[in-house]
């Protein structure tokens, strides 16, 4: 074993500077707050001379009690770095403070930022690290860029930070631009040349960005050359096309175990509420193919995919998401799916208490076949059967919702059969939720709901994917269910319906 990997989290940091995404100082303590319960061993904080609300909210988490680290960062300018120790001093935790130092140390950056020779960054990095190493207990010299520095140079900017007292160097691949094997062998060369990274009394820290999606790559093959500090965001976010995932990162480090020989702080089974948390505060649920956090991680689609996952999950999932709670296990139906994806998607949904006969299951996956739209929810699936005299129990159908916003305060009057519901919140999911709940003995409870929007073309109304977790409070079950609608209510609402069609069939009215 090479022992623990240490995590540095940027979500507050590099993942707030993600255009179109920035967090207020509220959500960034309660983020923090998430991230330490997840067992991040770092968390970077923000940028405390960026802004006034920067620094408050830096200063802020740094007084919250947060058994993790805070960093900082700062450029490596002198009066920047005292303010930026300001933080730690006034929330009176220097112990646990770290100072995170940025110097630019590609020669095309240098030559941008600062006009300097390579012997006045030396001298800079001494002299902002052994100022900042005087006024916390940790320093993190970071070397913005390094992965296309001069190596010959960027080790001497690595000797100086450590003989100045810095207690991390992080490598920087600011632009994204390394291959795997080229960050691997980098990180190789400097274990070679450091002999404080070869025996652990500083660590060499990797941060990587995704610019052509390798980050997660990188960031693996230089944990594998010995690099003992990783830093991620949490779904990736970040500058451009952000950073390496820390669900990711773990997911590949907990499936992998033997391969890489890194042990690590963090607790998957808090991952659900932070990155609801996480999507909530940005508005998107980012791509539903994304590993872990995507809605599609464990779903399946293609007959042959469920008929031999309905045999052995793992014929088709080798390591499923579903474990870290964020995302659930679908069987959705579609042109796609034979008669095995059809009998396990029936099965999940009643629990065994509708068995189809081979003729109506014939019958069933000939109407899903011939169905215009790309998916057969749950709502269409329980007028197919009620039309087949499967079941008794015709399913409500959604005919048109609208919604008015005034005083704080969601309205929703929607339709079904001839029946208006009417529903009220101060969010729009609590108004379409008491609106649906007027046709349940059964309650709903809304647990999670992640939005994602998309336009066809510039002309083009757009059109609203919502995915949704929804759980019936007299029976311990959880509804994983999306919709494609004109607006967010329309997809919400249905998403609801599902649901209530699913519990009538088992409950019937």
């Amino acid at each position: 074993m090479k022992g623990k990997l240490r995590i540095l989290d940027t979500t507050l940091r590099d993942g707030d500077q993600t255009a179109g995404f920035a967090f207020t100082p509220e959500q960034k303590v309660h983020l923090a707050r998430l991230l330490d319960a997840c067992g991040a061993d770092c968390i970077e904080a923000g940028f405390p001379c960026s802004s006034p609300a920067d620094y408050s909210s830096c200063l802020q988490i740094a007084g919250a009690g947060l058994s993790a680290d805070i960093a900082v960062m700062t450029r490596s300018i002198g009066p920047e770095i005292i303010k930026s120790a300001g933080v730690f001093l006034e929330a009176h935790n220097t112990s646990k403070a770290v100072l995170h130092l940025t110097v630019p140390v590609s020669r095309i950056q240098i030559e941008a930022k600062f006009h300097k020779t390579d012997d006045e960054i030396l001298n800079l990095i001494k002299e902002s690290v052994c100022l900042a190493a005087s006024l916390v207990s940790n320093v993190e010299a970071g070397f913005e860029d390094a992965t296309r520095a001069d190596r010959t140079f960027l080790a001497a900017c690595c000797r100086a930070a450590v003989s100045s007292g810095a207690s991390v160097i992080n490598i920087a691949d600011t632009t994204g631009c390394l291959l795997p094997e080229e960050c691997g062998d980098l990180t190789d060369f400097l274990m070679r040349e450091i002999p404080a990274f070869a025996d652990g009394s500083v660590l060499l820290s990797i941060h990587c960005h995704n610019d052509l999606g390798l980050a997660l790559a990188c960031t693996l093959a230089a944990v594998k050359a010995g690099a003992s500090q990783a830093e991620v965001t949490a779904a990736g976010l970040g500058e451009r096309c952000g950073n390496t995932p820390l669900e990711e990162l773990v997911h590949v480090l907990s499936s992998r175990r033997s391969e890489y020989g890194v042990t690590h702080n963090l607790r998957p089974e808090h991952f659900a509420e932070l990155f609801r948390t996480l999507f909530a505060y940005c508005g998107t649920s980012f791509s539903p193919l994304k590993p872990v956090t995507g809605w599609n991680s464990d779903s399946h689609a293609a007959g042959l995919h469920q008929q031999g996952m309905s045999v052995n999950p793992r014929s088709y999932i080798e390591n499923p998401a579903e474990p870290y709670g964020i995302v659930h296990r679908r069987f959705v139906l579609s042109r796609h799916s034979g008669k095995a994806g059809l009998l396990a998607a029936v099965n999940d949904l009643w629990d065994g208490s509708i068995s189809l006969t081979a003729e109506q299951a014939d019958s069933l996956l000939a109407l899903i076949k011939m169905s215009p739209e790309n998916e057969t929810g749950i709502t269409s699936l329980c007028s197919m059967m009620y039309r087949l005299k499967i079941t008794n129990t015709e399913p409500f159908i959604p005919q048109s919702i609208t919604v008015s916003y005034k005083n704080n305060r969601f309205s929703v009057q929607a339709s079904v059969q001839g029946m208006i519901l009417n529903g009220g919140g101060t969010a729009l999911e609590q108004a379409v939720l008491d609106a649906v709940n007027k046709l349940s003995a059964n309650p709903l409870c809304i647990k999670a709901v992640s939005v994602s929007r998309y336009v066809s073309d510039v002309y083009a109304e757009p059109e609203t994917r919502v995915y949704a977790e929804i759980t019936a409070e007299k029976e311990c079950r959880l509804y994983a269910v999306s919709a494609f609608k004109k607006t967010e209510a329309d997809a919400l609402f249905c998403c609801l319906l599902d649901a209530v069609n699913s519990i009538l069939v088992s409950f019937p009215r």
